[in-house]
């Protein structure tokens, strides 16, 4: 009679025991061992990793600034990244850790800008963020610092933004020259980015997914911004002749922010003809995406989504359409009556693309 064994059994030797008495077949297929957290812990395990990064800065940051030593602010700031960047590359098996080293290397970052005292914030801003996302390999900390690149990109094509005061119409002959191409530049590289395998330029997903998730949240959210901005530019006057030079130009500038949503849908097409047939009737929502920045940006996201079958796509263009629309309205400067003809004229032809759409399903 064989000795009993208090030892706890491997996973090896469970499943040979499971095959040696037959419960287990000796040809069935294991489950793969997952190490994830589940997300709830992964949540709970990052809040309080920031927090404790949060009191860890304070303990650096705090002595470096009441010494009002810029060198000692680049100094600690190094450091910081020095530390932050080895334990992200050190301690990947570890979730708590990288995740407390995130807003360490953002600290340090800070802290060199501040003490480089720079004329401009946009040049400095952009190096520190490069430098961060090569040196880390951590998805979160790439995904903040493409985020500012893109920022800084974006401020460098809007020369209007903060630096200089002017009146509408000059306003308005910055934008024509270059604001048109900057959302063209935009939209094309979110098309591209989420629309082609990640591996431009010989490198891989780790470096090109932070970057497409960074670009699409971005631009969502600037053409957001947009919308709050330039419902200026349209004005409704019993003069025609003052009426019709600044919504004609709002007109232009919606129109050319429409031409990557057509481009994609023709290249779509093109790839796929037959699919031309259910999704033709959709055109009647083209005059919806001229009302604002953010609808021509959130119907690429949506037909991004449908094209390439990501959920994750489809479901956060339908809520930056909503958000656009509802921006688009609330800021529209024109009396409420006007507003309300256009929230029905807008729900008459959705209810008849319905309609239409459902007989020819049936």
């Amino acid at each position: 009679m064989s000795q009993p064994n208090d030892q706890i059994a491997g996973w090896d030797s469970v499943i040979a025991g499971l095959r040696e008495s037959g419960a287990l077949r000796q040809d069935a297929a294991l489950p793969e061992h997952d190490d994830a957290l589940p997300w709830s812990v992964m949540i709970l395990q990052t809040i309080a990793a920031w927090i404790a990064a949060g009191l860890l800065v304070a303990a650096v940051v705090v002595p470096a600034f009441i010494a009002s030593n810029e060198s000692a602010w680049i100094v600690c700031g190094v450091l910081l990244i020095a530390v932050a960047t080895a334990v992200m590359r050190l301690k990947r098996q570890s979730f708590f850790l990288p995740q407390m080293a995130v807003p360490v290397a953002i600290a340090g970052a800070v802290l060199v800008g501040a003490g480089l005292k720079p004329d401009s914030w946009e040049l400095p801003a952009f190096v520190l963020a490069l430098i961060l996302f090569v040196l880390s390999g951590h998805r979160l900390l790439r995904f903040i610092a493409a985020g500012v690149m893109l920022a800084v990109l974006w401020y460098w094509m809007t020369p209007w933004l903060g630096r200089f005061d002017v009146s509408r119409q000059e306003l308005a002959a910055w934008n024509w020259q270059l604001a048109p191409l900057r959302n063209l530049l935009f939209s094309l590289a979110l098309w591209w980015l989420w629309a082609h395998p990640l591996k431009l330029f010989g490198l891989g997903p780790a470096v090109w997914q932070p970057v497409r998730h960074a670009l699409l949240w971005f631009w969502l959210g600037a053409q957001l911004w947009q919308t709050t901005v330039w419902h200026v530019l349209i004005r409704v006057t019993i003069n025609t002749d003052q009426w019709l030079a600044p919504n004609g130009l709002w007109l232009a500038y919606r129109l050319l922010d429409l031409l990557p949503l057509l481009l994609v849908v023709f290249i779509t097409l093109r790839r796929n003809p037959g699919l031309a047939a259910r999704v033709w009737p959709l055109a009647v929502l083209l005059p919806l995406c001229v009302l604002s920045p953010a609808l021509a940006t959130a119907a690429l996201v949506l037909w991004i989504g449908l094209a390439e079958g990501r959920s994750y796509l489809t479901a956060l263009g339908i809520a930056a359409a909503l958000a656009g629309f509802g921006a688009f309205y609330y800021y529209l400067n024109c009396p409420l009556l006007y507003k309300g003809l256009l929230l029905m004229a807008s729900g008459i032809v959705l209810l008849l693309v319905w309609l239409f759409m459902s007989r020819r399903a049936a």
